[in-house]
């Protein structure tokens, strides 16, 4: 059952919980990430908290809370809390940390697909509520206790449930080319490019590029932008990507978002969907790799 979301007294917070401020497990460009226990029962969480440096970060914050509180998914950070002066929320505490870790672990493609598909169902779930999350990237993609991925930081997060919603932000190198530039787009396609370039990243261990944005004129972006497809993968030919692999990125990092999949097009393509593992196999896959390191 889905736990109603409270809010508690910063003031009176070390009240019932042990607090540590030398025990950071996350930080952002405005926020800091602490891990903490409830006293009575020993149950860890994630304290999050802002510095408001502008009325932008403020309003990025509180929008996160808002959005956060309607938001119940598996594959998605679960929130708990939120201070009543809105500066800090309580969440579900990710002990082995993001994405990140495994970028240089040279994973199975089917270890990869499984994670990227964990993302994708939150993904789905959050463009039926019409919210595009805006800064899908690997940061941004936790590791439960249970080996279990779970989207957080909805900071850019956006209601996109007006034509031609605005996205607020994101993360260069993973921000679609289209929010770049002053014209009308549709922004759940914004999120699908991200993903692309996420799951770009566990297989091939770095970006494509390095921005899309027109005054940058990225050579690799370029490629892409003007559909010389085979100049794009010669880069990467020692790599050895399949031909699902390429085909399947071609329809999510494509320039042209009307050419790009919608999310649900994403998980039902042939050769995404063929040869993953169960939630509960991937964990066991997870718990091989992380327990190791």
């Amino acid at each position: 059952m889905h736990q109603k979301p409270f809010q508690f007294n910063l003031q009176m917070f070390s009240q019932d919980f042990e607090f540590n401020n030398k025990e950071i497990i996350g930080k952002g460009f405005d926020s800091i990430v602490y891990k903490v226990i409830r006293k009575c029962d020993g149950t860890e969480y994630a304290l999050k908290l802002t510095s408001f440096k502008d009325l932008q970060h403020k309003f990025n914050f509180q929008q996160e809370i808002r959005l956060l509180y309607h938001l119940n998914h598996e594959h998605i950070v679960k929130f708990f809390a939120s201070s009543m002066d809105g500066s800090c929320i309580l969440i579900e505490y990710m002990p082995f940390g993001n994405l990140v870790k495994l970028i240089d672990l040279q994973l199975d493609i089917r270890i990869i697909k499984s994670i990227v598909n964990q993302i994708m169902t939150a993904v789905k779930y959050l463009h039926q509520m019409n919210i595009v999350h805006g800064d899908i990237k690997p940061e941004n993609a936790l590791i439960s206790k249970k080996f279990i991925i779970k989207l957080c930081d909805f900071g850019f997060a956006i209601v996109a449930n007006q034509p031609n919603t605005k996205l607020r932000g994101g993360s260069e190198g993973y921000t679609a080319p289209e929010a770049a530039v002053n014209e009308n787009y549709d922004a759940k396609k914004c999120d699908i490019f991200s993903l692309g370039v996420l799951f770009f990243v566990l297989c091939m261990g770095y970006r494509p590029f390095l921005s899309t944005h027109p005054q940058k004129q990225d050579k690799f972006w370029n490629f892409i932008k003007n559909k010389e497809w085979d100049k794009f993968w010669k880069i990467f030919e020692a790599k050895k990507p399949d031909i699902g692999f390429k085909n399947y990125m071609q329809r999510l990092l494509c320039a042209d978002p009307n050419e790009r999949y919608t999310i649900e097009e994403a998980i039902q393509e042939d050769w995404f969907k063929s040869n993953q593992y169960s939630v509960t196999q991937l964990a066991q896959q997870l718990n091989i790799y992380l327990t190791k390191q």
